[in-house]
């Protein structure tokens, strides 16, 4: 692909840039694979994948946030009814 005029970017550059960026600010994989009409959203995430290396972690923590307010949720009853039967 030829670079934009005067620029050294090509067009495969900017619409690689695009989708990292998008991918990079939490944008839905899915999304991003409709936006630029890939087959799949496995064929994304195998061509980005590398823009999203702390996902794991992000999940982890995301688990472990949800197992905190669950226990505290179930230690501090807020509605009248649980109250009434403590």
């Amino acid at each position: 692909m030829e670079p934009f005029e005067g620029s050294h970017i090509r067009l495969h550059d900017a619409r690689h840039s695009h989708a990292s960026l998008m991918l990079a600010q939490g944008v839905h994989p899915k999304i991003v694979s409709e936006r630029w009409g890939h087959s799949s959203v496995s064929m994304t995430l195998d061509v980005y994948s590398h823009i999203l290396p702390g996902l794991q972690e992000a999940a982890a923590r995301a688990f472990d946030d949800g197992l905190v307010n669950q226990k505290e949720t179930e230690s501090h009853p807020t509605d009248v009814e649980s109250i009434g039967s403590s």
